[in-house]
């Protein structure tokens, strides 16, 4: 199995109510760059025997990083809360981060077969990682925008949903109807 390249992440703000999960505003980012998630567990086992044989661990959270071609103005303001002022994005220090779900799509070849792999992450809370900028020098360096986060599990308990298609269409209209979009 070989993955192969990923496509537009997206984005929707998470909201829970009367039990319930759901997502709104969703919208898509710049191309992917590089996905990275780091799931830590916890060690939950019972220690009250000596002879424990059941170690038990389950889900903290997970590491999430998320490089794109471009952060949209728009998607700053579901993500960190920022305000949007016609072509300006004002960051405050009262701005506070919303929960949100994380779709992201990669395509996966096993023995010559290509199959789309579409990710849901639940429940993540993002910030803004810093920039770096320079000049050209002898050669041209390439930067892109970088978040980090931490994903949790949902209210139900949930922290990442998968789902193998044979088209591309299909997995992105499948993470576009989590998103609400």
């Amino acid at each position: 199995m070989a993955y192969v390249g990923l496509t537009r992440p997206v984005i929707a703000v998470y909201k829970e109510q009367n039990g319930a999960v759901s997502y709104e505003n969703g919208t898509r980012f710049g191309k992917a760059v590089k996905y990275e998630i780091s799931p830590n567990y916890e060690d939950v086992s019972d220690y009250q025997d000596i002879n424990e044989t059941d170690p038990a661990e389950e889900i903290r959270s997970v590491e999430i990083t998320l490089e794109t071609s471009r952060i949209p103005e728009h998607a700053e303001a579901v993500m960190f809360g920022y305000g949007i002022n016609g072509d300006e994005t004002i960051a405050n220090q009262n701005n506070k981060a919303s929960p949100i779900g994380l779709g992201i799509v990669t395509r996966e070849v096993i023995a010559g077969t290509t199959y789309y792999v579409a990710y849901w992450v639940h429940k993540v809370l993002f910030r803004e990682e810093g920039r770096t900028h320079e000049t050209k020098g002898d050669t041209i360096t390439y930067t892109t925008p970088s978040v980090k986060g931490t994903a949790v599990p949902d209210y139900n308990g949930n922290w990442r949903t998968k789902k193998r298609f044979t088209s591309k269409a299909e997995a992105d209209a499948w993470i576009d109807e989590k998103a609400g979009i």
